[in-house]
């Protein structure tokens, strides 16, 4: 993902408290996390609930991160 999209996705969070995005053919979920730092999550499908949250039973992988919201945007890029 190229600087420029990562600065976008992390101005968002920091002013939104959450971002979601398409990369590399995944879905992301990053929000702040109610205790510290930042919840990401990352799905293989958009699909979604009648509340519009992604389904868990399309969730790879999730974490907490501990770093700024830049870290969070970047955390499961790689």
């Amino acid at each position: 993902m190229n600087e420029y999209k990562v600065i976008e996705y992390t101005d968002v969070l920091k002013r939104d408290k959450e971002v979601e995005f398409k990369y590399n053919g995944f879905y992301y979920e990053v929000f702040e996390s109610a205790d510290s730092g930042y919840v990401v999550n990352l799905y293989f499908s958009n699909e979604r609930n009648e509340d519009g949250y992604y389904l868990d039973k399309n969730i790879i992988e999730g974490g907490l991160c501990a770093g700024n919201a830049m870290d969070a945007v970047r955390f499961m890029l790689c």
